[in-house]
C-alpha cells in the first residue's frame, strides 16, 4: 500500500470525532437520525475498508460494505431483513450479528457500533491491504 494511500485511509479517520469508551476508540460517524430502517449507510474510508451502518428494528450493524464473493462494495444497497442482509448483486445472504454468510464459510467483518447523544459511534477500523 502507498503512502499516499494510507494517508488517504487516515484523513478518513481524522475527519471524524473520536472517543475511548471500554479501551476501545469509536468514531462518530454522522447523527442519529442519519441511518434508517432498514436502509444501509455507507461509510468510506477507502477502497478496501468501507462499513455499512445498519439499523433493523432497535439493533443497529456494522459490517463490511464489501461483499467477498466479487469484492464489491454494494452490501449498504442490500436487502434488510430479520436481521440479515443480501447481496444485491450475488443474492447471497449475510447475518448482520456475525457477518457469516448462510449457506457459505464466507464471512462479513463485523464492527462494533452504537448510539449515544444522537450519534452513530462505530468502533475505529484499521487499515486493509488488499486481497
Amino acid at each position: 500500500m502507498s503512502d499516499s494511500e494510507a494517508s488517504s485511509f487516515e484523513k478518513a479517520i481524522a475527519s471524524f470525532e473520536c472517543m475511548s469508551f471500554e479501551g476501545r476508540e469509536y468514531l462518530r460517524i454522522c447523527s442519529s437520525n442519519e441511518v434508517f430502517q432498514k436502509k444501509g449507510r455507507n461509510v468510506f474510508f477507502d477502497e478496501d475498508v468501507q462499513i455499512a451502518i445498519i439499523r433493523d428494528g432497535n439493533e443497529l450493524y456494522a459490517v463490511s460494505n464489501i461483499c467477498p464473493h466479487q469484492y464489491a462494495a454494494v452490501i449498504c444497497d442490500g436487502l434488510i431483513e430479520e436481521g440479515t442482509v443480501t447481496c444485491p448483486l450475488h443474492g447471497w445472504i449475510y447475518s448482520l450479528d456475525s457477518g457469516k454468510a448462510l449457506g457459505s464459510n464466507a464471512r462479513l467483518k463485523t464492527y462494533h457500533v452504537f448510539e449515544w447523544n444522537d450519534g452513530i459511534w462505530l468502533e475505529k477500523p484499521v487499515q486493509l491491504t488488499p486481497p
